[in-house]
Parts: structure tokens; sequence; C-alpha cells
């Protein structure tokens, strides 16, 4: 019998596309590409009467697979190809965090570079200082108007109250230019210039991480610095020795509100930066991916998903604020960026630097293990101190106010101070919104989203009421829809309520919003962070956005109200987020010349978790939380998945979850089971939800308890029911 010569089979690839199940599928490669496809390349296919776009993994001149007829790749975007290096870390992820190989390169590849974006052509208007010439008053009028730096084209028409023709006209008499520029139109912050040399404690921190770059060593560093200590001096210099040995460097945050003030220190150290997140238009995102791919970016700052920034030579990666929950992602594919980072690191080889100033306990089990190496920041530079605590009874503050008080006397009596010696102030209140309820008196009756759950959020300024969960919103009634009495009335506080009531109770206090609803318009975030470093307002108030990561030197006083609200969920990480939100967000205060204050609202004040963190005590925390953590069983003492059953039908989700849950019950083998049960939002987006937890002893029996379950046959599908495995989840209840 006559084998074939290798060279006389058909070239071909196994492509990877973003669908659940399969990793790849087969496809044959014309001979017009045969020189040119390698695996990373983006490709185009025909499946079923569709066509897709996917990831070529595999290609070889092999037999093709016999039953079923090959079809052929039909295009090739040779622009975006991953390199090797990155597409085995995403198939590590799919692995682990099950899902396909094509589910997962479609949530690490942005949409639009996978489409070939261009970036779009941004008409741009710039007013010619030095213009001496003769204009009719109409012109000279809208000259005057204009700003004297390059603004876009529809802002410049809306300034100056004008049209294009008008503009246009100028241009002829040479008064202003009208230019095309490509560039990302990104809004930059001035960067605060370092005042100081290294201390020691910043020094040791970068000659430990320095010694494992020069040894080509990988190697998990956790800077625990206090909040102002100079992490990100750290960073910077660490950045600089790699971008100096021809590497590149990731700095991943887990916000975009987190991005510009750190972008502009970057910014300021280095040339060749690209800022990736979600908050740019589709062009420009893709044009920052296609640049990092041809080598032509040094350092990427961006949150959870640049992490699949496509470096050539990635030589150190540093996860800031390491400890934050949306380093999760909670759609497919649900990977954890700080710990899929720390993987890549020791395929690659390199360094992994994870810092923050209230490590999670995961990573703080880890250092003690051992598996971590701690770098230790205990001093602000400049002997800055933290701020001095002052905790409020609010159960004291109602019975001396003589009503349901929202804000405390001492947080009033400091806002006046705060303006009074021209300083600044930030008010945290993890809720947005004006009311979070609304309910009638007369009836009780509570207005609720029909698609969820959950109950509608009152917001003043629209007259709307809305749900945070699924986005459904109408106008606010005059009328209880039950009872059609004008007795509806609004309870609770959000943030849109307490800027509104501190901007009245202190005379002449300017205050600025930031929650989701004032930062929803493009690049929301930086205008008002550069507004507020500009001195445009006095406070600060808003949700969790201001908690942590930024830098205002003039910010003294920092109130957080309603601290101990998260203390109530059902969530074993409830005690150690309190405890982080309100360690950080009070860290904001005092890291100038000046000394800070942080006033702390709570009706529990005798929690830990409070007085803890008000009291700078986070060993004390840690090791209590640890201890209760390993007694019960929960990470980092533990290995979690969550299976959660969804549809539209109650009584298909309930039967489907009970059957599953049988098989899951027959595999477990030590593993405990939860459930199946309704979850704690059991109706969520016209969804029913069912859902478990299953808990093992490590992270590696809970992969090998997945890999029973798919030895059993897996989880079969049923029609109208959909089955969501999550990995290491963050949402448990």
């Amino acid at each position: 019998m006559n084998l074939p010569r290798v060279s006389d089979l058909p070239l071909i690839a196994d492509v990877a596309i973003d669908l659940p199940g399969r990793d790849s599928y087969t496809y044959r490669v014309p001979e017009t590409l045969a020189g040119t496809l390698k695996p990373g390349d983006c490709v185009g296919v025909p499946f079923g009467p569709r066509r897709l776009r996917g990831f070529v993994i595999t290609i070889e001149r092999r037999e093709p697979p016999t039953g079923f007829t090959i079809r052929d790749i039909v295009s090739h975007q040779p622009e975006v190809r991953l390199p090797p290096h990155l597409l085995r870390l995403i198939a590590w992820g799919a692995r682990y965090y099950r899902c396909s190989l094509g589910e997962f390169l479609a949530g690490a590849v942005p949409a639009p570079v996978r489409e070939g974006a261009a970036p779009e052509r941004l008409v741009l208007v710039a007013k010619v200082t030095s213009f001496s010439g003769t204009l009719s008053k109409r012109q000279q009028a809208v000259w005057n108007a204009l700003p004297d730096a390059p603004t876009l084209l529809s802002e410049a028409c809306r300034v100056a109250a004008t049209t294009r023709a008008t503009l246009d006209k100028l241009a002829e008499a040479g008064a202003v230019t009208i230019t095309d520029d490509q560039q990302v139109r990104e809004i930059r912050l001035e960067a605060r210039q370092e005042r100081h040399a290294h201390t020691d404690e910043q020094q040791v921190a970068i000659d430990t991480v320095a010694q494992a770059l020069d040894a080509g060593r990988s190697q998990p560093f956790l800077l625990h610095g206090v909040t102002g200590s100079g992490k990100t001096l750290v960073y910077l210099d660490l950045a600089a020795r790699v971008i100096a040995a021809g590497k590149q460097v990731l700095l991943l945050l887990p916000e975009i509100a987190l991005t510009p003030q750190l972008a502009a220190r970057v910014r300021n150290r280095f040339e060749r930066v690209a800022v990736l997140h979600s908050g740019f238009t589709d062009g420009e995102r893709a044009d920052q991916w296609r640049k990092v791919a041809a080598g032509q970016i040094d350092l990427v700052v961006g949150t959870r998903s640049a992490l699949f920034a496509p470096f050539p030579r990635p030589g150190l990666i540093i996860v800031d604020e390491e400890h934050e929950q949306s380093y999760k992602q909670e759609s497919v594919p649900r990977y954890h960026a700080r710990d899929l980072a720390i993987v890549y690191a020791g395929q690659l080889g390199i360094p992994v630097l994870l810092g923050s100033a209230t490590p999670s306990l995961e990573s703080v089990h880890n250092a003690r293990q051992g598996r971590y190496r701690v770098l230790s920041l205990k001093n602000r530079p400049l002997g800055g101190k933290l701020p001095a605590p002052i905790l409020i009874d609010m159960r004291e503050e109602c019975h001396a106010q003589k009503r349901t008080a929202t804000i405390c006397r001492e947080l009033l009596t400091r806002l006046k101070q705060v303006k009074e010696n021209g300083e600044q102030a930030i008010v945290l209140l993890n809720r947005r919104g004006w009311s979070p309820v609304v309910s009638c008196q007369s009836c009780g009756h509570t207005l609720s989203c029909t698609s969820c759950d959950i109950s509608l959020t009152y917001h003043r300024g629209a007259e709307k009421v809305k749900c945070h969960y699924c986005g459904t919103e109408g106008p606010m009634p005059r009328k209880c829809p039950a009872c059609s009495q004008p007795t509806l009335s609004t309870f609770g506080l959000g943030t849109e309520q307490l800027a509104t009531q501190l901007a009245a109770e202190v005379p002449g206090l300017s205050v600025l919003r930031v929650d989701a609803d004032t930062v929803a318009e493009r690049q929301g975030h930086a205008k008002l962070f550069q507004a507020f470093s500009s001195g445009a307002a006095d406070c600060l108030v808003g949700t969790q956005m201001v908690a942590k990561g930024l830098d205002f030197p003039r910010v003294t006083l920092v109130g957080i109200v309603a601290a101990d609200r998260g203390l109530s969920l059902p969530d074993f990480r409830a005690a150690e987020r309190t405890f982080q939100l309100v360690a950080q967000v009070a860290g904001r205060a005092g890291r100038g010349e000046r000394p800070g204050t942080v006033v702390v609202q709570a009706f529990d004040t005798e929690a830990p978790a409070l007085r803890c963190a008000v009291d700078h005590m986070p060993k004390t925390f840690v090791d209590a939380e640890l201890k209760l953590r390993e007694q019960y069983g929960y990470p980092p003492y533990a290995g979690l998945i969550r299976f959660l059953w969804s549809g539209e039908s109650a009584a298909n989700v309930q039967l489907v979850a009970l059957k599953h849950g049988e098989l899951l019950t027959r595999v477990a083998d030590g593993c405990v089971i939860l459930g199946p049960n309704p979850a704690a939002v059991a109706f969520l987006k016209d969804q029913h939800r069912w859902h478990a937890l299953i808990k093992a002893g490590s992270r590696g029996t809970a992969q090998a308890f997945l890999d029973r379950v798919d030895a059993a046959g897996g989880l079969k599908k049923e029609k109208g029911v959909h089955v969501a495995i999550d990995v290491d989840p963050y949402q448990t209840s």
C-alpha cells in the first residue's frame, strides 16, 4: 500500500469559533493562503448558512477527516495574529474555566479587532491665534468663541453656535485650520509630580523584583503598601527597567475610573503607552490593539481584558488593587484576571507584582504559605500619617437629632471646615440614585421591576424609576399602581440625594457626583476627575468608584455613609469587602501635606470589619476572618464551583436543576453539594434561576470534580434551560 506523500496532502486548519461545546472545527486552507496563514491568525469561515470569525489553532498537511465535507476558509485578517504565548494562556484558561477555546478567544480579543474596525476620522478645528486678517462681524464673533486648543468639529460648532459652512469660510481666510485626525481622542489629566526620592522601603521592593527580572525568574510578589505609600512609583521604576531591556509591561487596573490618573503618571515617564478598556470607540480600541501587536507600545494600562494584549515580548505583569472583585468576569469566559496573570507569568518565566493596601485573603494566605514573596510599604513618604478615624453610631445620632438621620453632624461640621480652609472632601455611599425604594403608604405596595425580583430605584433628576439589574425604566408614577392612591413615598438614600443634601446643608459647598449615571457619557470618569482635580468642586460624592486608587492632594476629609450596609449581604466575602472598601476610601484623605480625617457612619459600630478598618488593624481582621473561612470551608481553604440554571419557565428550570443535581451528587466523592435551590435573586432579566454551590477541598479537587461530571456524560442540554458553570465564583448567592 502506497501512502501519499505529506506534500500531496491537503492543508488542514483547526479553527476555534465563538460557540460552546467543541474547541475547534476543521477547515481546508486554500492554496492561496498556504504560505501566509499561521496559528493565531483571525480567519472567516462558513458555519452552516452563516459566516463566522475564528482563530487558527493548528495548521498542517494531513488526511482530511471522513464522514463530512470539509469547507474552505474564506477570508484572512493577517493584521490580527495572536502570539504563541498568548494562545497557550488562552488554551489553559478555557480548560480551567470550562468553556470552549473559541468562547475564550472571543472574550480575549475585542470584537472591533476581530471585525477589523478602523479608527474614525475625527475632524478637528484649531484656531490660528496669530491670524491678523479681516473678518466679518459674525465671523469675528465665531472666531472669538472658539477654544484655543484643537477641538472636535461638533464641539466647535456647539461652543461657537455656528455651522460647518462658517468654519470652512474661516479656514479659507486662514483664521482656523480644519484637519482629519485618526489618533485616539482621550482626555489626559495632568500628572502629579513626584516630590521625593525613593524611601528605603520602596528601594528594597524595587531591588527585590529587579533581581527576579535580571535572573529571568518567574516569581509572584505581593506589594502590600498602606494607602499613599507610593506603590505606583515602584511600578514605574520597575517598568523602566523592563522597557530598557527591550521588553513590554502590562499594568492592570480593576476599573476604568482609575485609568485617567494612572495613565497620566505613566505617560509622564514613558512615550509609547496604550490604554486599553471598553470606554473607547471601536476604531480606537482596534487601532490600539494593532499597535501593541506590532511592537509599537512599551506599556499597556488597562482593565482585566488588557491581560490579553498581544505583546511580542512581555517582561513584567503588574496587577494593581489585586483584591478587587471586578477582576472577575461574570460572563463567558468567567476568568479572574489576577489569577490568570499569575499563570501567565509562570508560563512566560517572568515576575508578576500584585499590589494592594488591603490584599485579598487568598493572596495573604498564599503569601503565608510561601507561594508569594511579600514586599511591605508600611509608611507614607515624607512622614505623612494615615487619616484619623471618627466612628459615628447612627443609632445615637438619630436619637440626638430626634429624626431618622442620614448625615451626622460631625461630617457636616467638618465639611464646613473643608470649605473654609480651601480643602477638598470625598464622601462615599455605595448606592446610586435618589432612593432605592418607592412604596405606597396606603397599601404598602413597593414598585418592583417586572423582569427581576428587584425593587425599582427612584432617580429624581430624570424623574424616573429604574432597575439597576436589567436597565428597565419608566416615569415615576403619580399614583400607586396597586391602589391608585397618590401616596407613593421614597425610602432610603442614594448618591443623588446625598449630593443634594450636602450642598443644601453646607453653605457654598460645590459638589460633584461620580456614579454610573454621571459617568455614562464617553470618558465621563476622566472629565469629572479632571474637574475635581482642577478645583471645580469642594466635595466629590460617589459610589465605590471613588474608593480606591485616586490621588487628590487637597483632600483632607473622607466621609463614609452607611459603611455597614454591605455586611448584611448573603455572601461569605461580605466582611472582607466591607473592610477593604472602608480602608481604601479612608486612604484617599491626607495624601498631601495636610493631615486627613475620616468620618465613618454606621449602625453596627461594633462590627469587626469596621473596627479593624478605621483603627488600622488589618492583621487582626485577616487572622479572624481566615479562621472563620477555614472553619466553614471557604476559600482560600476550599475550591468553589457554582452551577446556575436559567430559563423563561420556572417549572422547567427547577426540573432540570434537580435532574442535574442528581448527577452532581453521584460524582461528589467527598465534595459538598449545596443545592440545587432557587438563587437569591430567583428572577432576573426575565429568567427564572436556580443554582448549586460545590465546595471542594482545593482548586485541584474542584477541577477533578468537573472532570468526573464530564466523564459521567456532562450536564445534558435541555430545551429552554441554560446552564452556566462558574469556577472560583465571586457571586455565590
